[in-house]
């Protein structure tokens, strides 16, 4: 597995980056790199098995996407300074990372982009989901419906992450997890929550929606001000 740190200088708080499917750690680089700029440092990560980024290793079991984020966790637990650690993923990051919260406690919070219950039953049902399986070539392992499998396994935990804070992103020109999908997440997990409803489509939706989390990540007091974002 290989990742970027994105630092501006000395922070307490990293955000560990997760991508979605067939996709690479370059979709949050424009996440990461504000982050950067506003005090905040993250770590964005390759999921083994995706062409795309840079790892070369496959993907050996759909379960593997919990411990990569996990193993990102440890390793950002190692840079100087870093005592608290927010999960941030988009789509099958999302679920992944929902999934590596319920299964420790190292993360402190989490960040779901694009995610919702179902995604199995939707990669049947809806045309636009079941075209990604065209995307499955640039994965190497698990098919699309052994992934989605593990994803819901993981969705359906989500009220685990409590009393951690949890932040739901939906984008509102996304065509492959619907708003309304995002929102049952949301309503289905523990306090302390928040939801936002971004101009996004669904690739777009990490990078366009980097002032609310930066907003949240100082709300919830992961972050001090540093300009007039």
């Amino acid at each position: 597995m290989r990742g970027l740190y994105y630092s501006g200088g000395p922070s307490h708080t990293c955000v560990v980056l997760a991508h979605g499917y067939s996709s690479s750690k370059h979709n949050v680089d424009g996440l990461a790199f504000y982050l950067a700029t506003e005090g905040v440092a993250s770590l964005a990560f390759d999921f083994l098995g995706h062409k795309l980024g840079a790892s070369s290793l496959p993907l050996h079991s759909p379960l593997d996407l919990r411990t990569n984020v996990l193993d990102a966790v440890a390793k950002a637990r190692t840079v100087q300074g870093v005592q608290r650690i927010v999960a941030c993923g988009h789509s099958m990051g999302a679920a992944a990372s929902i999934g590596a919260a319920v299964e420790s406690q190292s993360i402190d919070a989490v960040i779901a982009m694009c995610t919702a219950f179902g995604r199995n039953d939707a990669l049947h049902a809806s045309p636009m989901v079941a075209g990604l399986r065209n995307r499955a070539a640039y994965v190497d392992g698990p098919s699309p419906a052994d992934l989605t499998k593990t994803m819901d396994g993981f969705t359906r935990r989500v009220a685990e992450i409590s009393p951690r804070p949890l932040l739901v992103i939906a984008g509102s020109k996304d065509a492959i997890v619907a708003p309304s999908a995002v929102r049952a997440l949301f309503d289905a997990a523990g306090e302390p929550k928040d939801y936002e409803l971004v101009d996004a489509t669904h690739t777009d939706c990490a990078e366009r929606a980097k002032f609310v989390v930066l907003r949240w990540l100082r709300a919830r007091g992961f972050s001090t001000p540093r300009s007039n974002a």
